[in-house]
């Protein structure tokens, strides 16, 4: 199956942090010709060039298709999509925060699961050809984001995919349960296959600024600490004590796409109907053992944390926009609007998730899965990526300073 020229590739949410990971992945892995066609949705319109996606003639981006809108409405606008009854594998990994950090936690799991369903019945009725789908969820299966209830639920890791569901109420806003359930029963009775794959916080970055990653705020500010400070400036960790310390196992975008392609494509019958988790090691990493790492890649020194918790870097950034924007004139730097969203969901994961969620491994190991990246070192290829899109300064110009 893996050297098919038949498998057509689906890609819900194409432009996001885990989307477009796996649309560029769709074109080269587990081989260059796996895939004879990769289709990616995204929710703005936008060019393959625009994208940063590889320049591939069997990469096709569509728009316009509201999956948060009435299910007829979705059939409407995925039927403009040509020969969709092609489509073999497809992979959900579309996700609307667009009530997020509201009080209303239950606004975004209604979302979210509205959206699967369109988006599931929608390819189960218009894709006559499909295998397999892959729906991409996370660590809070286990809890470890529902912060409203922490003092309700056990998180004992390592974390196993076998863990009970956390039960209702504390574990009503976890909409990846209704989303397993959506799949399920469409799955009844029909060829396709499907599993559920769950990283832990993403470790990433797309061209396209998204609020949905910490790893650019944090290199920009740490970039534009190193210009403002000089080299060999200790830069403090933003966060708690309790997040300095806690262990948990990054889980980096492109380790996820290559695993969640390789279940569908080289494992399906094994993988069908089941869960994995997926990061980058089974080695746990605290805060206290990367911060130092990330800091040096920039000249800096890193230190821990200080007595007042949260230091506002988002205010910081702010109070040094004009050396922002000097710095990007003197590197020719794109500049990059940093919003809100993005700084506070850089505060959540340096303050609120401080309890110990490292993730066991051992289920896709046992599938043959064994890609690894180092505790770390998939936060110093996303700053490579970035230098390399000339958002931070390549390094060696970063450790002259300012």
């Amino acid at each position: 199956m893996a050297n098919s020229e038949n498998n057509v590739a689906l890609v819900f949410g194409a432009s996001g942090i885990s989307g477009w990971a796996a649309t560029k992945n769709l074109l080269s892995y587990p081989t260059p010709t796996t895939f004879s066609r990769v289709v990616g949705l995204t929710n703005r319109p936008k060019t393959v060039e625009e994208s940063g996606l590889p320049q591939d003639p069997r990469l096709e981006l569509y728009s316009g298709i509201d999956l948060r809108s009435s299910f007829d409405n979705v059939i409407q606008q995925m039927e403009k999509i040509p020969n969709l009854d092609q489509i073999t594998h497809i992979y959900y990994l579309a996700y609307s925060n667009a009530t997020a950090y509201s009080q209303n936690v239950m606004d975004i799991r209604d979302i979210n699961v509205h959206m699967t369903h369109n988006a599931v019945h929608a390819s189960d009725q218009l894709c006559k050809s499909l295998e397999f789908l892959v729906l991409q969820t996370g660590t809070n299966n286990y809890g470890v984001a529902v912060f409203r209830f922490q003092d309700k639920i056990e998180i004992n890791p390592p974390l196993k995919e076998d863990n009970p569901r956390i039960p209702s109420p504390w574990g009503d806003e976890i909409f990846y349960y209704p989303q397993v359930d959506i799949i399920k029963e469409a799955s009844k009775g029909k060829r396709w296959k499907w599993c559920e794959v769950r990283p832990d916080q993403i470790v990433g970055h797309v061209p396209s600024p998204t609020s949905m990653t910490y790893v650019e705020p944090l290199a920009l500010y740490l970039a534009l600490y190193l210009y403002v400070n000089g080299p060999g400036a200790s830069v403090q960790f933003p966060g708690s004590h309790k997040n300095y310390e806690y262990t948990f196992t990054d889980s980096s975008q492109d380790i996820i796409s290559k695993s969640e392609i390789y279940l569908s494509v080289l494992k399906p019958d094994q993988a069908n109907g089941e869960a994995f988790n997926i990061a980058d090691t089974e080695t746990p990493g605290s805060w206290s053992v990367k911060w130092p790492l990330l800091a040096a890649y920039f000249g800096l020194k890193g230190t821990g944390p200080g007595e007042e918790g949260w230091i506002e870097i988002d205010k910081w950034w702010y109070d040094h926009a004009d050396d922002y924007k000097q710095m990007c004139a003197d590197y020719g730097l794109q500049y990059r609007q940093i919003n809100e969203a993005a700084w506070i969901f850089c505060k959540v994961g340096f303050t609120l998730l401080h309890r110990n969620r490292e993730l066991s491994l051992q289920k896709i190991r046992n599938l043959g899965f064994t890609e690894e990246v180092p505790v770390g070192q998939s936060y110093i290829d996303v700053f490579e990526h970035m230098a390399r899109e000339k958002i931070i300064p390549p390094t060696g110009a970063l450790k002259d300073g300012h």
